[in-house]
């Protein structure tokens, strides 16, 4: 199983060399490490880790919440925060970011390592939905790409290509675009099939009740 990895942004070699011992201890790979902003982003962009850990108050001329806005937007990698300082400020700073985790100093191993692991599942779930939404976009505009008029069967429903060939509605599109079908049944004619079959089951009764019909057999006046 491969290691996740981590970019450390760090200013004060101490407490990097503090994290990264830490992280090693909890079975993660320290990618790389950066002390501005400015070096998180090229780093990040270069190594590609699978989080970012960034100290809020990073030096640089970039903050560490412009820098963390930067990877995460452009970037699309998770940043965790890391603090020392809890005030009603930094709190409201990292919010506005939407950063996918925060931190406090001093650290707590287990505490970093939940971190760690929701910021990842949270940031594959996010990947899946954006590429579902794009491949649905997708979808959509080759359905959109079917206008004008189709001529359909009032009575099967089969469509009429520019060929003269009926088939299914479901074979035309399939064969036009990228979509495709499963099939199941509306409450609606889930209603109808219901009755049906009780109907069906009722008749069935009255007939093994009823029994066969009786043939009578003609009685012959023929003088013996």
């Amino acid at each position: 199983m491969n290691r996740k990895r981590i970019l450390v942004v760090e200013d004060k070699s101490i407490i990097s060399a503090d994290l990264e011992a830490r992280l090693r201890r909890l079975g993660y790979e320290v990618a790389n490490r950066a002390d501005t902003g400015e070096a998180a982003i090229r780093i990040a962009k270069e190594s590609r880790p699978d989080v970012v850990l960034m100290d809020i108050e990073v030096s640089g001329i970039l903050q560490g919440t412009d820098a963390a806005q930067h990877i995460q937007k452009k970037l699309k990698l998770p940043v965790i925060y890391l603090s020392a300082h809890a005030s009603d400020t930094t709190l409201f700073r990292a919010r506005d970011t939407q950063p996918f985790g925060f931190v406090l100093a001093p650290f707590d191993e287990r505490e970093l390592k939940v971190a760690i692991e929701m910021a990842i599942f949270r940031h594959r779930m996010e990947m899946e939905r954006e590429e579902l939404i794009r491949q649905l976009r997708e979808a959509l505009a080759q359905v959109k790409a079917l206008s004008g008029l189709l001529p359909i069967c009032a009575q099967c429903k089969k469509v009429r290509d520019d060929g003269g060939y009926w088939s299914q509605v479901e074979a035309y599109i399939e064969e036009r675009t990228e979509a495709r079908f499963t099939h199941g049944i509306c409450p609606d004619c889930y209603q109808t099939a219901i009755e049906h079959h009780h109907e069906e089951m009722r008749r069935k009764r009255h007939q093994k009740r009823s029994g066969p019909a009786q043939t009578v057999q003609p009685i012959s006046l023929a003088a013996s």
